[in-house]
């Protein structure tokens, strides 16, 4: 794992999570997390939807509107 890479922690916030999206595919099936926790690592894309769990308050108060219309991704 590169030193750079950042990661935010879902498993602070609920013990399970459902995440769902048009394709999700396995990157790696022992992936060492910050060089311990063997873990797979998975990639989703397009569509990408987290079921937000009971309980949990998110605050997105200061989130900065986006400014002008949506951007178009390229077709991949």
């Amino acid at each position: 794992m590169e030193g750079s890479t950042r990661w935010g922690a879902l498993a602070f916030l609920a013990e399970q999570h459902e995440i769902c999206a048009e394709n999700v595919k396995m990157k790696d099936e022992g992936y060492s997390l910050f060089g311990q926790h063997r873990v797979r690592l998975y990639t989703f894309k397009k569509n990408v939807y987290w079921k937000i769990p009971t309980g949990v308050q998110l605050d997105i108060a200061n989130v900065v509107p986006a400014s002008g219309p949506p951007r178009r991704l390229p077709n991949r």
